[in-house]
């Protein structure tokens, strides 16, 4: 006779309420152990509001699109996907949320606010034999989807090789980079603001802008610096459309993003708002766009740069005025050979991108909005390389070669499709089984 003890156990370990035998192909069998069990009409319609959660990104975080970046949950024309091209999304979901969001920091990238169950591309570190190296030093390069909350500090986050197939005249992108760095348009004009000490510069732009936008201008003398003016209502308005008019909202356009080569304009960039140490290059602006574009251009030079932040809310004096500082973002290129060079410990570089290593893992308490998307390669960029919210395929049966889970979603589209297929097989809750950690309802020919 059975204990006591052994049958609470066995009780515990198994909570389902049928045992029911599942027929497959070729007279195969086995037993389930299940909760519920009934048509998948009836199995739907009445799991589908329990125990289910999306995979989601809180409303308004950064999303990587075409030409720079936008919040989610905004109607976006395209985003960034992890072959680094350009994708049209299709679908967008939006939920109310109250709970944890997992915080990922990697080296180098800014940080990214995830549900716990969101998928992310990642791979495990892997251990080094020479007793020189540190154990956790190098990426598998193992692609796997691990759980946000899954993630550790162990892990790797990718980040894409941006494609761009543009071909641009490389002294115009370098003019389109200083003014990136020192151009504003004020009504009908457009200006270049340069300091005491760069006639030389100013003349320079003076010469290539008569070259290539066909207008003339002139160097004027100001307490602060010099201002060098062209008057051109046509290429102030070109201006302002393409990079945007304050400091603030800069952006650059996607056809500078795409040029197959960007170094001429990043030149421009560094000789206005930069400097170069050594192979170290170092930008600084005011602009959250520009730094995270910055991110797409310096992967097409094979460098991925990193991005620091200060956003303290320091008071100023300019020209005798108490002003308040804006959050400025400075970004660095670390070329190769450099003694500030990136470590291979923190990002390591492939053929389709880069494998950035996780520097830091925090959880918030959370009560919002948060959304997601659906992509044609199911896939979106952040900081790094997320899974959207497409429908998950079926787990697979290889005795009869068929797909056979589907998830609990609820989206009015998949289940109409479904149950029409499905509505009067047999279908049965398995406690215990999740498909990348969510429920399913499993449906097979069962007796």
């Amino acid at each position: 006779m059975e204990s006591r003890k052994k049958r609470k156990k066995r009780l515990k370990n198994h909570p389902s309420k049928f045992k029911i035998r599942v027929r497959y192909k070729y007279h195969y069998y086995r037993w389930i152990n299940t909760q519920d069990y009934g048509s998948f009409k009836d199995i739907y319609e009445k799991y589908k509001d329990k125990g289910f959660s999306f995979w989601c990104v809180p409303k308004g975080d950064t999303v990587f699109t075409n030409p720079g970046i936008e919040s989610m949950g905004e109607q976006l024309d395209s985003i960034v996907s992890a072959n680094g091209n350009y994708e049209i999304p299709s679908r967008y979901s939006e939920r109310d949320y109250a709970g944890d969001l997992v915080v990922v920091k990697p080296f180098l990238l800014p940080e990214t606010r995830l549900t716990p169950e969101h998928p992310v591309l990642s791979c495990e570190s892997n251990p080094q034999k020479s007793k020189w190296y540190n154990p956790q030093a190098r990426p598998s390069l193992r692609k796997t989807w691990k759980h946000a909350g899954e993630l550790t500090e162990r892990d790797w986050v990718f980040f894409p090789l941006f494609k761009g197939n543009r071909e641009g005249d490389p002294e115009l992108l370098y003019l389109l980079g200083l003014y990136m760095a020192e151009g504003y348009p004020t009504g009908n004009q457009v200006y270049f603001a340069l300091g005491h000490k760069e006639r030389q510069l100013a003349e320079q732009i003076l010469q290539m802008a008569e070259k290539h936008w066909s207008v003339k201008g002139s160097i004027n003398h100001h307490r602060t610096g010099l201002l060098v003016r062209f008057s051109k209502p046509a290429l102030a308005e070109f201006m302002r459309k393409e990079f945007d008019s304050r400091a603030v909202n800069k952006k650059i356009p996607s056809w500078i993003i795409e040029q197959r080569d960007p170094q001429p304009f990043l030149e421009g960039w560094l000789k206005g708002d930069g400097f170069k140490r050594g192979n170290t290059w170092r930008l600084t602006t005011s602009s959250k766009t520009a730094a995270y574009q910055a991110l797409l251009m310096g992967s097409r030079l094979g460098i991925l740069p990193a991005i620091y932040t200060d956003d303290r809310e320091a008071r100023g004096i300019i020209q005798g005025r108490k002003v308040n500082a804006k959050p400025s973002y400075e970004i660095r290129f670390h070329q190769d050979g450099s003694k500030y060079s990136n470590k291979p410990s923190h990002v390591v570089k492939t053929e389709n991108g880069f494998w950035v290593r996780i520097n830091k893992i925090e959880r918030e308490r959370f009560s919002g909005k948060v959304c997601n998307m659906e992509t044609p390669s199911n896939t979106y960029l952040l900081s790094f390389i997320v899974h959207n919210c497409a429908d998950l395929p079926p787990e697979y049966s290889s005795q009869d070669g068929t797909w056979t889970g589907y998830r609990l979603d609820g989206d009015k589209t998949h289940t109409e499709s479904t149950l029409k297929r499905y509505g009067r097989h047999k279908a049965w809750i398995d406690s215990s089984y999740k498909f990348e950690g969510k429920p399913v309802i499993l449906v097979y020919n069962a007796d």
